[in-house]
Formats: C-alpha cells, sequence, structure tokens
C-alpha cells in the first residue's frame, strides 16, 4: 500500500467506476433521451411573441378608472386635492 492510497480524498473513493469509463453518461443515446424528455417538458405551444415586451409602458388596467374617468380627470382631481391641501397649510400656518 503506498502514502496515495492512505491520503485519499474521502469523497472520491479510490475504485469509482467512472475513472476508467471517462464521461459514460454523454452517449448519443443519452442526448437522444435528453431531447425527447425536454421536448415532452416543453410547452409546444408557447411563443414569446404572443406576450408584450415586459420592458415597454403599458396603458392602464381597465379596471384602474371607473366608468366615466380617464387618467386625465385623475390627474385633474389630483392637482385640485394638492391645491386644497396647500390652502389648508397656508392658512394654518
Amino acid at each position: 500500500m503506498n502514502s496515495d492510497d492512505l491520503m485519499s480524498d474521502p469523497a472520491h473513493p479510490m475504485h469509482h467506476p467512472s475513472d476508467s469509463k471517462g464521461a459514460s453518461w454523454n452517449t448519443q443515446k443519452f442526448r437522444d433521451e435528453y431531447e425527447l424528455y425536454k421536448n415532452r417538458l416543453q410547452d409546444q405551444r408557447f411563443s414569446v411573441a404572443a406576450y408584450p415586451d415586459p420592458l415597454s409602458p403599458r396603458p392602464p388596467h381597465p379596471k384602474q378608472y371607473p366608468k366615466g374617468t380617464s387618467p386625465e380627470l385623475e390627474r385633474q382631481l389630483q392637482e385640485l386635492i394638492a391645491r386644497v391641501k396647500a390652502g389648508r397649510d397656508g392658512g394654518a400656518a
């Protein structure tokens, strides 16, 4: 017995089956089976073109504004609220 056998790495046994074969998983059969199962897992009907660009600005959601309102009306109401708050703060000081 030599010193290499005594000091071997416990995580890698001395007579591991992959030592003599190399990478036995890298075979044509493995690659074929890998592609077969990968295709089964993927949704074949999925198309990235059916979804909008996630980084582009979006129009407001229809439920965001009740019927008869718009972003313009919301902007006007926000300005009115800001003027009322400014009037209160200015009168109280």
